[in-house]
């Protein structure tokens, strides 16, 4: 993909300048927007020194300015130029300052430049997209973003975003980290509701995480030894690891997006370096990125939506007057917290001795039940043993009368069984005798009568 006119935003430092210098190597035209007038012409000088034939130029851009956005888009239309790519590379990350800093809209400076301004520049310059891809087929946006819109990774505490608050205007709200994470997480919430909306249009928008790059001018609102501690002692210990990315690498990514044909028609993702990932859980809430894209319409007063202005800054006074009286808040609830804690600790010191007091008295009824139940063990033993002995009497009662009435039945017995012998003696006699007559009886029959003896 060359031959391309391409808006890089950012584009006097760091990846921007890279990325421009590469695509300008490719063949394409690239415009360097940039805010600092003298820096860009400078980078432009550079470009063309190392490649005289580069098509590199100038328009400026400050993106904490929604009027010199506007006037950004009428300059380039001026050139009469169609728009193949626009790169929405500039950011910033806040300094350690735990006082927010404003653009000249009132916007908090980290939400304001790294998702408003680009948000309003990518919606002026889409109808100028929509027509190079109606004539050519396909036009890009890329949206650099960054890992830390997700909480879960682990560079400073972070929470969720709270949409109803992103300039982080309430009390204790705000910390450059957050204030760089709701940033970035707006990006992608951008990305993904852009993605659906210019769906069939030949346009396409992806965003990317460059990595962690530790020598960018990314942090150059940062305080010196933060930037020192970033880029050397840091950068210097993750070099050799797969964490940190030079600015080349960095630079490539967006390039890759911008112009590789192997992605034309990929919509709506999310990229690290050169691979497409799964973004945070929180920016896939479909939810969320419409109610994200209706207030930053709002916020860059576009046309079809109600026009919100950002709260005017406090005035240092009052911002010292909200930090004297939140101290106030904090010694108070300090004071009250102190004395709960005291109250609690009466409390607990009137329920230890109560404690100590039931448990003394359930000590004492506990032995008192002991010495009751052991009486009645005792009384129960002795009761027991009586009732043994009397249960030995009657046992021995009883053994008694069942002896003698056994003895009694024995002699019955034997009287019984006597009589029966003498009359069984008897009867053995009657029968011995009936026997012994007739035995006579039978001999006198069988022996022979004397006339008989005579005859014979």
């Amino acid at each position: 993909m060359t031959g391309r006119v391409i808006i890089v935003t950012g584009a006097n430092v760091g990846l921007g300048f890279l990325a421009s210098k590469i695509l300008c190597e490719g063949g394409n035209e690239v415009i360097l927007a940039c805010r600092n007038e003298e820096k860009g012409k400078a980078a432009v000088e550079t470009i063309l020194k190392d490649n005289p034939n580069a098509l590199a130029t100038f328009l400026k851009l400050d993106l904490a300015d929604l009027a010199s956005v506007r006037s950004f888009v009428e300059e380039f239309r001026k050139l009469d130029k169609k728009l193949n790519v626009l790169i929405n590379n500039a950011g910033v990350f806040p300094s350690k300052s735990p006082l927010r800093t404003f653009t000249k809209d009132n916007f908090e400076m980290t939400m304001g430049v790294n998702h408003l301004g680009h948000f309003l520049l990518t919606n002026l310059l889409l109808d100028d997209l929509k027509q190079t891809a109606k004539e050519t087929g396909d036009s890009r946006i890329v949206v650099v973003t960054s890992s830390l819109h997700d909480t879960k990774v682990k560079h400073a505490p972070t929470v969720a975003t709270n949409v109803d608050d992103i300039f982080l205007a309430e009390l204790g709200a705000y910390n450059g980290a957050q204030a760089y994470k709701n940033s970035k997480l707006a990006n992608i919430l951008f990305t993904y509701e852009l993605a659906r909306q210019i769906e069939g249009s030949g346009v396409t928008v992806n965003c990317v995480c460059p990595g962690f790059i530790p020598h960018t001018e990314l942090g150059r609102t940062a305080s010196a030894p933060v930037r020192f501690f970033t880029r050397y002692v840091l950068g210097g210990l993750l070099k050799f690891t797969k964490i940190t990315r030079t600015v080349d690498q960095g630079a490539r990514a967006e390039v890759n997006l911008a112009i590789n044909e192997e992605l034309k028609g990929v919509n709506g993702k999310y990229f690290t370096s050169m691979e497409e990932k799964k973004s945070s859980d929180e920016s896939l809430e479909e939810d969320l990125q419409k109610k994200m894209w209706e207030l930053s319409a709002r916020y860059c007063h576009m046309e079809g939506y109600e026009p919100l202005d950002a709260p005017v800054p406090p005035t240092p006074e009052e911002i010292k007057a909200r930090e004297e009286e939140a101290k106030q808040k904090a010694k108070e609830e300090a004071e009250r917290i102190k004395q709960e804690k005291q109250k609690a600790k009466e409390a607990a010191q009137k329920a230890k001795e109560e404690a100590k007091a039931k448990a003394a008295e359930a000590k004492a009824k506990v032995e008192e039940v002991k010495d009751e139940a052991k009486d009645k063990v005792e009384e129960a033993k002795e009761g027991a043993e009586s009732k043994v002995e009397e249960v030995k009497e009657k046992v021995g009662e009883v053994v008694e009368e069942a002896k003698e009435k056994a003895e009694e039945k024995m002699d019955e017995i034997k009287k019984d069984v006597g009589e029966i012998k003498d009359d069984l003696e008897k009867k053995v006699s009657e029968v011995a005798d009936m026997a012994e007559e007739k035995k006579d009886k039978l001999a006198d029959i069988i022996s022979p009568t004397p006339v008989q003896q005579t005859a014979s």
